[in-house]
């Protein structure tokens, strides 16, 4: 099945390629079996806006693996609520039924999608504690085929930084700069960016980057930071 009819839902997990679905509204409603909810099939490689009719924004399925310590070892899909990017359930194939479970924990592995997404949130929802450096990898090759790559730097930034990858996590910093030097939190990335040039000891660059992390400051809260507010290092 890989027309972008809308289908039902045990019609469309596991048993297509499209990557990432839209929840049509009218069969989502509180109290509404899951298995009865329409699918609307999204092309392209990224959950992202260009692929999407309407706003971005809504429920949405998105495919994925449930990931341990020694790798993927199942398929499964994860709902999304957008623009939040809240996760409260993964989908998981048992037999011909399609089992539907809160939360992305799943005996002792965690669901991650294997696509990025195409919008700001959470970084660690492609985060698995118990093998992060697969999440990673989602989002560098998301980053490779997204049209708007910003957000997803972001998310791989962090992660690369929570696993103490620090020159890794500056570039991709830097990729979300170079796309978007005036985004609202582009104040808090020249910070973290500084922090971490610090850590790798190229101090130069980390005093540049406090220099624009106190321009972005001004141009986001349109007043220069306080004493208290720069002695962040």
């Amino acid at each position: 099945m890989d027309t972008a009819r809308n289908v039902r839902l045990p019609e469309a997990l596991f048993k297509s390629s499209f990557q990432a679905f839209r929840v049509m509204q009218d069969g989502a409603e509180d109290g509404d079996d899951y298995r009865d909810w329409d699918l609307e099939p999204l092309l392209g490689p990224t959950l992202a806006k260009e692929y999407v009719q309407g706003p971005f924004e809504g429920l949405f399925i998105i495919a994925g693996k449930v990931v341990t310590e020694s790798g993927p070892i199942l398929d499964c899909y994860l709902d999304i609520v957008l623009p939040e990017r809240i996760c409260e359930n993964c989908f998981l194939q048992d037999g011909d039924r399609i089992e539907r479970r809160r939360g992305r924990r799943v005996d002792q592995g965690t669901a991650v999608p294997t696509i990025a997404i195409e919008q700001f949130g959470v970084p660690q929802l492609f985060l698995a504690k118990e093998n992060p450096a697969f999440g990673i990898e989602v989002l560098r090759r998301g980053l490779n085929l997204a049209r708007e790559k910003r957000n997803i730097a972001y998310d791989l930034a962090v992660l690369l930084r929570d696993s103490k990858r620090f020159e890794e996590a500056i570039e991709a910093y830097s990729i979300f700069l170079e796309e978007d030097p005036t985004a609202n939190i582009a104040h808090s990335i020249y910070q973290q960016r500084s922090l971490l040039y610090d850590v790798i000891g190229q101090h130069d660059k980390a005093k540049e980057d406090k220099q624009l992390w106190a321009l972005a400051f001004a141009e986001t809260y349109g007043r220069q930071p306080t004493a208290q507010e720069t002695s962040w290092k």
